[in-house]
């Protein structure tokens, strides 16, 4: 019998000091130094924090200081609307980039639930949507075919996958292709290969999708990148 995967993806990218360019995360992203402040800027604020989350669509920059930083992405988080573009977060959630690398589930589940303002029950359906995005890039699930798995028409598949994850389905193909891109360029492959693997059209498409997301490509992400791990929980 296949596994079912009951709860959405986490994942944490470990970075050296570093600076990245400008930005639009797809996902809810919270950075944690491992030293000194963090600096989150754009053309309208800056922040220095030791903890410090970011809403999704919006635009920044990331100084990330001496001693580096544990950058946290989680997938089908919706923040609360009390959240700002982006903002400091109380030192009692120090602890969990710690969690993650212990992979203490229920943890970093209650962190999730802080963040999205209340518990929210896992939808199976999509779960299952965006585990086969991020195995199988290379096929670039049709919204038709989305429609399909959900047994839905295709205009009320799109808006209930937008309702559920916090992100429109074509953001959300990109997402986990780039994700896969990062990971595997880490763990040894071609940029070139790893991003047709994925879905892009060549090294440059790679690159330059990579820097829109994460403010790096994958080449200057070799000089800085630590390590990267994903959460995923199955039955």
């Amino acid at each position: 019998m296949s596994q079912q995967y009951t709860h959405y993806r986490s994942h944490m990218f470990s970075l050296a000091e570093s600076e990245l360019e400008l930005h639009e995360n797809l996902i809810t992203c919270v950075i944690f130094s491992n030293n000194e402040l963090v600096c989150v800027s754009n053309d309208n604020k800056e922040l220095k924090a030791k903890i410090i989350c970011i809403k999704p669509g919006v635009n920044h920059r990331v100084s990330i200081p001496a001693g580096g930083a544990e950058i946290l992405y989680f997938d089908g988080v919706n923040l609360s609307a009390n959240f700002t573009a982006f903002e400091s977060l109380e030192s009692e959630w120090e602890h969990i980039p710690a969690a993650f690398k212990k992979y203490e589930f229920d943890i970093i589940e209650s962190f999730r639930i802080f963040l999205n303002g209340g518990k929210t029950s896992p939808n199976l359906p999509i779960l299952a949507v965006i585990e086969e995005l991020y195995s199988s890039p290379l096929d670039r699930m049709t919204q038709d075919k989305l429609a399909e798995k959900l047994g839905l028409e295709r205009t009320q598949a799109l808006k209930y996958f937008k309702s559920v994850t916090g992100q429109t389905f074509r953001r959300f193909k990109k997402w986990a292709a780039s994700v896969t891109v990062i990971s595997n360029v880490f763990n040894g492959q071609n940029i070139s290969l790893a991003g047709i693997d994925a879905g892009f059209s060549d090294a440059a498409h790679t690159s330059r999708t990579a820097r829109e997301l994460f403010g790096l490509t994958p080449s200057s992400g070799a000089n800085s990148l630590r390590n990267i791990t994903t959460l995923v929980q199955r039955s």
